[in-house]
């Protein structure tokens, strides 16, 4: 199962709740989960949407609270309709895995695509996945790949993995192990361990 793309929290509010959800997160950074999410909750109810958010992280993430992806799930719609794009592409991973809700690809690659386009680079690669598998949209490598090289050139990742394995493969694109094996240079390079992996090998094989 792909576990939550989650992202950091927006503490920027512009409204009264806005000391609601600073306090919040600071005794998040002492581990008061129990009192970050009363606070969050106390936000969210008030109509501040980063408390909605964050307190969807924190039943996303079960700390110091019983999982809950149903509810984080509806906590993220809320912010992801009011312009959060880590919402939005959290949101689609809980519909596109199923967990606690019923499985949805076609509202999940939707809501990557929301993401994507409001320029989020998790919700992009999100999306690519789904075009490379066909969830929620028709199958199409050329788009995977695009999208696969747009996130590795920001610095993605995965995005630079999984472009290398369909070069060395051949896979959604000609085959050509020295483009491969840049492109694993450059994820290992970003900290990726498994690009680390192929690339030692591809250079013990002699490609160059």
């Amino acid at each position: 199962m792909k576990k939550l793309v989650l992202g950091l929290f927006l503490v920027f509010s512009l409204n009264l709740s806005a000391d609601l959800v600073s306090d919040g997160l600071k005794k998040y950074k002492k581990s008061d989960y129990k009192g970050a999410s009363a606070l969050w909750k106390q936000a969210c109810d008030s109509g501040d949407t980063n408390g909605c958010y964050n307190l969807a992280y924190i039943y996303g993430n079960g700390k110091g609270i019983r999982h809950d992806y149903k509810k984080a799930g509806e906590l993220y719609s809320i912010a992801c309709d009011a312009g959060n794009t880590d919402a939005c592409s959290n949101l689609g991973v809980i519909l596109e895995n199923g967990v606690g809700v019923r499985t949805d690809h076609y509202r999940a690659a939707r809501l990557y695509a929301k993401s994507c386009n409001a320029g989020d680079t998790k919700g992009c690669y999100n999306l690519g996945v789904m075009y490379y598998k066909g969830r929620g949209v028709q199958r199409d490598f050329r788009i995977a790949r695009e999208i696969y090289a747009d996130t590795c050139n920001k610095g993605h990742i995965a995005g630079c993995y999984y472009l290398a394995e369909m070069y060395r493969k051949g896979k959604g694109a000609i085959e050509d192990k020295s483009k491969a094996k840049q492109l694993y240079a450059r994820g290992c390079n970003l900290g990726s361990s498994s690009s680390c992996r192929r690339y030692t090998r591809l250079h013990e094989e002699g490609v160059r």
